[in-house]
């Protein structure tokens, strides 16, 4: 420590250890309500896909124009449930797929550029496959003896 750094301190908002600690515990990433989230939010992405492409009917004139304001809003909770979703399967990506590297090195170039179709895949055939060999038993009391 030099004289000069010797009465600053460091702000541990700027340090790169509070940057890579996300507030995302293995029980909720592997949880049946994590489940139930991220199906619901695949679900939205299907539609946020639909509604693009009826997006580009109505700019050919296939659609009437009064589609617009319908599809515009329901475009907001489609778009934010797609940035859950990514968000999501990035991080069980990173923390929790214990497939091969190249296997994993082939999903992370497909979900970086390809965000909606394969984070469907990737929910679908990697996620949901992980998570299906947890099973959630439900807390059972004892029963007293006679």
């Amino acid at each position: 420590m030099t004289a000069s750094t010797a009465g600053k301190r460091r702000s541990p908002v700027l340090s790169c250890a509070a940057v890579l600690i996300l507030p995302i515990s293995r029980s909720w990433m592997l949880s049946g309500a994590a489940r139930k989230v991220y199906l619901v939010c695949s679900i939205l992405t299907i539609g946020l896909i639909v509604t693009r492409l009826l997006q580009v009917f109505v700019t050919l004139d296939l659609l009437p124009g009064q589609t617009t304001a319908v599809l515009k809003l329901a475009i907001l909770p489609e778009v934010t449930r797609l940035s859950l979703l990514w968000v999501a399967m990035f991080y069980f990506w990173f923390g929790f797929d214990q497939s091969h590297w190249l296997r994993r090195a082939s999903w992370f170039v497909l979900i970086y550029f390809l965000a909606p179709y394969s984070l469907l895949l990737y929910y679908f055939f990697v996620y949901r496959k992980g998570t299906d060999n947890r099973i959630e038993v439900p807390a059972v009391e004892s029963l007293p003896r006679s």
